[in-house]
């Protein structure tokens, strides 16, 4: 008996529209280094301050960076912060309000060859030092680096840093 087989591109089509619809078939991120323009509020130029940026995978990384206490990390000789691979911007007297950190910059290599889908901000800013729950700590931004959650032509994300805590400028691709 001879079996005949056939290929229907209906079912292809049919098949791949399903498993955009399931959670576990979409496919995977894909991490895009950006450019990071940050600017200082007025009430804050001549503040001394730090930015640092750490890239995290969202296994390993992740999880540890949403629940790390902020107050703790920008502690003198705080282990994690030691340890973590950033990219570090400082504010301050003399030096200019608006700093760019490059999307040329090596560590970005490094960040993507991990996996890394997200970017944590974390800010040393004066002024503020109570902890909240997860990323409701002013002090702490965490954006997707995924090239499908911001629109095609931005290749530089821009943050304002307030007495307040860190905001986005750049506006999210509408879903």
């Amino acid at each position: 008996m001879k079996t005949s087989r056939c290929f229907n591109p209906l079912a292809v089509v049919v098949a791949g529209f399903v498993c955009s619809l399931l959670p576990g078939c979409a496919s995977a991120p894909k991490a895009g280094a950006y450019s990071l323009k940050f600017e200082l509020a007025p009430a804050l130029v001549g503040s001394s301050i730090q930015i640092d940026l750490i890239g995290a995978n969202p296994v390993s990384d992740l999880p540890k960076w949403q629940t790390t206490s902020v107050t703790e990390y920008w502690q003198p000789d705080n282990a994690q912060r030691r340890d973590a691979d950033k990219g570090v911007l400082q504010f301050g007297p003399g030096k200019p309000n608006v700093q760019t950190f490059a999307s040329t910059d090596p560590v970005w290599n490094r960040w993507l060859s991990t996996g890394a889908t997200y970017l944590v901000v974390l800010v040393d800013l004066p002024g503020i030092s109570a902890d909240r729950e997860g990323n409701a700590d002013p002090r702490r931004l965490i954006l997707p680096l995924d090239v499908k959650k911001w629109p095609s032509d931005v290749k530089a994300l821009e943050l304002r840093v307030q007495e307040s805590g860190i905001r986005l400028l750049t506006p999210i691709k509408s879903t």
